[in-house]
C-alpha cells in the first residue's frame, strides 16, 4: 500500500474494479493490528440519485448483529436506518465521485479525523485485495461459513493473514419503558374521547439538524386528527450523550402521554404505522383504555410529515 494514497483514492481504485454486484451478497471482516473492534464490510446499493453504492465498515460484533437483525426486520431494536450505526462509510456517487464519512448514532455524518483516515486507509486497502481475489474465487468470503465463522483479514505483527473469526451470540436485546405514576394518574383523570382517533409516528427528520459543532440529527413526533388534519402533537428531539437512541426510544411513551395530558383529553384510538412505535407505546395500554392499532400505511399522516413545519 502506498501510504500517500488517501481513503478517497483507494475508493476510486475499488470502484474501478466494477465488482460491486459480484460481492453484494457477501460480508467479511477486516481487523487492523491494535484496533479494539473488528470492522464488518458490507455493501448497500443506492438508488443512483445521487448515490450508487455505499460500502459500510461496521464497528464491532454487536453493531453487526444489530445491522443483520434490522435488515431482516426493520422494526427490530432502535436503529431506523443504517445511517445510525457506528461505522465508516465509503460513498460512490452516480458520477463516480467518492467520499468517506464517519457515522455515529444520532449524529450527522462527518468527514474523517486524521487518525481515522489512517485506519480507514488500511481497511480499504484490504478491501481492494479481497475484491480482486473474489474476481477469480467467488467462494472466498464463504470459506469458513460452515464453521459458524466469517472470513477475516487480520493484521498480526508478522503481517496480514486470512483467518476464520467465530461468530459470537448476540447480547440479549432489552427494552424498558418506564412511566411515572404521577403522569399516569393525571392521564386517568382526563376526559376520554371514545370516538376520536389519532394517527401518530416518531421518526428521524433528515431535513433538520441541531446547530452545534457536531450536529445531531432531529427526530420528530407527529400526531394528527385524521378527520380534520389538525396536528395533535408536533415536536422534535435529539439524542442525549448519556442515553443515546435507546433512551430516546424508551422515552417515547411518556413523551406521548405528556403531550396528551397537556392537550387535556385522551383519544379512543391511536393508529401507528411502525412496529417499533407500536411496541414502545403498548405499555400505555396497561393503564389507559385506548385502542392501539398498527396499519400498513397512514396516508394522511404521511402527507402531514411531508408538509414539514414544527
Amino acid at each position: 500500500m502506498n501510504d500517500n494514497e488517501s481513503p478517497e483514492e483507494l475508493g476510486q481504485k475499488i470502484n474501478a474494479l466494477h465488482l460491486w454486484d459480484a460481492i453484494l451478497p457477501f460480508n467479511w471482516i477486516v481487523k487492523p493490528l491494535g484496533t479494539v473492534f473488528p470492522y464488518f464490510c458490507t455493501i448497500l446499493k443506492g438508488d443512483g440519485k445521487p448515490v450508487c453504492v455505499r460500502y459500510l465498515m461496521i464497528e464491532g460484533w454487536q453493531t453487526f448483529h444489530d445491522f443483520v437483525r434490522t435488515r431482516v426486520d426493520r422494526n427490530w431494536g432502535f436503529y431506523s436506518t443504517p445511517m445510525e450505526l457506528p461505522h465508516f462509510e465509503l460513498v460512490v456517487g452516480v458520477a463516480g465521485d467518492v467520499h468517506v464519512f464517519r457515522h455515529d448514532p444520532g449524529f450527522v455524518p462527518r468527514e474523517l479525523a486524521e487518525p481515522e483516515r489512517s485506519l480507514v486507509r488500511k481497511i480499504l486497502w484490504e478491501t481492494y485485495g479481497v475484491m480482486m481475489r473474489v474476481e477469480s474465487d467467488r467462494e472466498l468470503p464463504l470459506r469458513f461459513a460452515t464453521d459458524k465463522s466469517m472470513f477475516a483479514r487480520v493484521e498480526t505483527s508478522a503481517g496480514w493473514i486470512d483467518t476464520p473469526m467465530e461468530i459470537p451470540d448476540p447480547r440479549p436485546h432489552i427494552e424498558k419503558v418506564s412511566i411515572a405514576k404521577a403522569l399516569l394518574a393525571k392521564a386517568k383523570d382526563l376526559p376520554f374521547g371514545q370516538s376520536e382517533s389519532v394517527e401518530l409516528d416518531f421518526r428521524i427528520d433528515l431535513g433538520v439538524v441541531t446547530k452545534e459543532p457536531r450536529p445531531r440529527c432531529a427526530y420528530r413526533l407527529l400526531a394528527i386528527d385524521p378527520a380534520t388534519g389538525a396536528r395533535v402533537i408536533s415536536d422534535r428531539t435529539s439524542i442525549t450523550p448519556d442515553g443515546g437512541l435507546k433512551a430516546m426510544w424508551e422515552g417515547l411513551a411518556p413523551r406521548v402521554l405528556t403531550r396528551l395530558v397537556e392537550r387535556g383529553h385522551i383519544p379512543g384510538e391511536i393508529r401507528v404505522c411502525s412496529g417499533r412505535v407500536f411496541r414502545m407505546l403498548r405499555p400505555l395500554c396497561l393503564d389507559i383504555p385506548f385502542k392501539l392499532s398498527l396499519h400498513d400505511a397512514l396516508p394522511k399522516l404521511e402527507a402531514a410529515f411531508a408538509g414539514g413545519g414544527k
